[in-house]
């Protein structure tokens, strides 16, 4: 697999698991039980239902991850238009090596620009990727956390109409 294979692989990995964290699933807790008989939890993974509180970090943590998927899906675009420059550069290169194999040395000063023009753009692929990768890394961070603190979790209804109208947004 080609260097270029391998960096859009990781990228579209990131990519292709991103939604599944924009949903949250959430089992909803009868809003009747009377409070005394509620149980919530202590901790943030402990037993229980999700406390208003907990319900409003998750919230505002999947806001948070949001903002930050739309900031990696803008500068995937970017990334992918310059991993297809290097991609058809590459094909270009073994199509040309051949011919000069078989034409002899006639062509080699244009091969040669062609070989560093590669190289160029290969090395700006690699810094975008190292860029994007930074970038990644809050959001791969707080996507683990929405999945192990909130996703799934059991919560009461009026806790999380209570929550959603503090915050202004949802799950």
């Amino acid at each position: 697999m080609s260097t270029t294979q391998l960096l859009l692989a990781s990228v579209i990995s990131l990519i292709i698991i991103a939604p599944s964290f924009h949903t949250a699933s959430a089992e909803a807790l009868n809003a009747d039980t009377k409070k005394s008989e509620r149980k919530y939890r202590k901790t943030k993974t402990g037993e229980g239902a999700l406390t208003r509180g907990m319900l409003e970090a998750c919230i505002t943590l999947k806001s948070k991850i949001d903002e930050e998927y739309a900031k990696i899906s803008g500068s995937k675009k970017e990334f992918d238009t310059l991993n297809n420059e290097v991609s058809n550069l590459a094909a270009s290169l073994k199509e040309n090596k051949d011919k000069l194999e078989d034409e002899g040395k006639k062509n080699v000063g244009e091969y040669n620009q062609q070989v560093e023009l590669y190289n160029k753009k290969l090395e700006e692929l690699k810094k975008m990727e190292a860029g994007y990768n930074e970038m990644s890394a809050p959001y791969k961070k707080n996507a683990a956390q929405l999945q192990k603190e909130c996703n799934g979790q059991p919560y009461y209804e009026d806790d999380y109409a209570a929550a959603v109208k503090k915050t202004g947004s949802h799950l």
